[in-house]
């Protein structure tokens, strides 16, 4: 247990996805492109945007949340951290949070998390692995990637069979 004076909440669900749309008349919230890879031609990369649902229950009254992005061993500072807090009527009340991240620069390829903490306690985290991205051969140049010819990888020789 934290050091709050009551249980932890419940995660129920935490997701990467591209973008979160809520639905004006219903409040129905639809995550549209859920993923747990990203690949990048260069790093550091910067993903234009990604967004994160979190869905929590069993919480009592107001609870601080705090949201991290680290890599998997947590060998550099936190990409990003912000604190907050959820007012939950009840323990039975479902509380959900979206989240939306501009321009997160992710230093290196390998696996990072996406961690929900209440108080000094771990409640859950998501996988997020980065992935250096080849170039098919034949293919245009990334955009934003270096002009033709420099730092383009040696084409692949023809498949034996």
């Amino acid at each position: 247990m934290s050091k709050l004076h009551h249980p932890v909440p419940d995660v129920l669900s935490l997701v990467v996805c591209d973008q979160i749309i809520t639905d004006r008349m219903t409040g129905k919230q639809s995550l549209i492109g859920m993923f747990s890879t990203i690949h990048a031609f260069n790093f550091p990369a910067v993903h234009g945007q990604l967004c994160v649902f979190c869905s929590l229950t069993d919480g009592h009254g107001e609870t601080p949340l705090t949201i991290r992005f680290v890599d998997s061993n947590e060998a550099r500072p936190p990409l990003v951290e912000g604190n907050g807090k959820v007012i939950f009527k009840n323990p039975r009340s479902i509380a959900n949070l979206t989240l939306q991240f501009h321009g997160l620069r992710f230093p290196a390829p390998g696996e990072y998390r996406v961690q929900i903490w209440c108080g000094s306690e771990l409640l859950r985290e998501a996988r997020l692995t980065l992935v250096q991205a080849r170039q098919q051969p034949g293919a245009p140049p990334p955009q934003g990637g270096p002009p033709p010819g420099e730092g383009d990888p040696e084409p692949d020789g023809p498949e034996e069979g």
